[in-house]
């Protein structure tokens, strides 16, 4: 299995057209800088996969659009019902260099890659709700084990990941944390419901249920094992109503 590694996000938007500016309010639209430059492009095959920033610019590698869609809506791929199968599995690499000095919030950045998304793979949606299995991240009997961040408060958090059984996150709420896991482990979205306030540095390491053969003996247990014991929280099975975002309208990326 190859191995990801996340970094901290930079996400940045192309001038939109009409068509993607009319799915703003005014304020979302005064929040969304332009861009110098932006490409997107097919990846090279077998391409490792990941999304870092280089210098001021946000760059991916080797993602498909419902990687970036589980970003910039904080979704897990359940919550995306209905498109084309190229969606998740035509791979691209997309470069945006801001027009800005200043690194966007966490959630402007999000709001950049949306546009990006509307603007150039034409991505429009309606909202529903849907009961779905979930799992709850709920605080454990012991209470949490949970340091706090030194981060700037409305900073971005950072995530680190690897298949192999690690995850770190900085400058991270118990939403985030909700997001990570759904992103890049869980095979189903995750909620948030410990009612935890603040942010946090976690690191969490397990042995994946199916990892290579090993004989080392401090090994770390299985990942709902780990997450009681490292950071005083539990996943719990659940059904809840969930958010879906059905897709009306999408295409392959515009030329650049």
């Amino acid at each position: 299995m190859r191995s990801i590694l996340f970094a901290s996000y930079l996400l940045l938007a192309l001038p939109l057209s009409a068509e993607a500016q009319s799915q703003l309010t005014p304020a979302k639209q005064a929040a969304i800088p332009a861009v110098q430059v932006a490409t997107i492009k097919p990846s090279k095959p077998d391409e490792s996969t990941g999304i870092q920033i280089q210098g001021r610019r946000f760059a991916t590698m080797g993602t498909s659009l419902i990687d970036v869609m589980k970003y910039a809506y904080g979704v897990h791929a359940n919550q995306i019902v209905g498109g084309p199968e190229w969606m998740a599995t035509e791979k691209f690499d997309l470069l945006a260099d801001p027009g800005t000095e200043t690194r966007p919030s966490s959630d402007e950045m999000k709001r950049l890659v949306q546009a990006l998304l509307a603007d150039r793979f034409q991505l429009t949606f309606h909202r529903a709700k849907r009961e779905l299995p979930v799992y709850a991240i709920v605080t454990a009997k012991a209470g949490p084990k949970l340091t706090k961040s030194a981060g700037d408060p409305n900073g971005i958090p950072t995530v680190g990941f690897s298949p192999s059984g690690k995850l770190g996150a900085g400058n991270a709420t118990m939403a985030d944390l909700a997001t990570f896991l759904q992103r890049y482990v869980m095979d189903r979205p995750v909620v948030d419901r410990t009612g935890i306030t603040g942010r946090y540095d976690l690191s969490l390491a397990w042995t994946p249920d199916q990892p290579p053969a090993t004989d080392n003996p401090n090994a770390p247990p299985g990942l709902f094992t780990a997450i009681q014991e490292q950071l005083g929280l539990k996943l719990e099975a659940v059904k809840a109503p969930v958010e879906v975002m059905v897709i009306d309208r999408v295409e392959r990326p515009s030329a650049n």
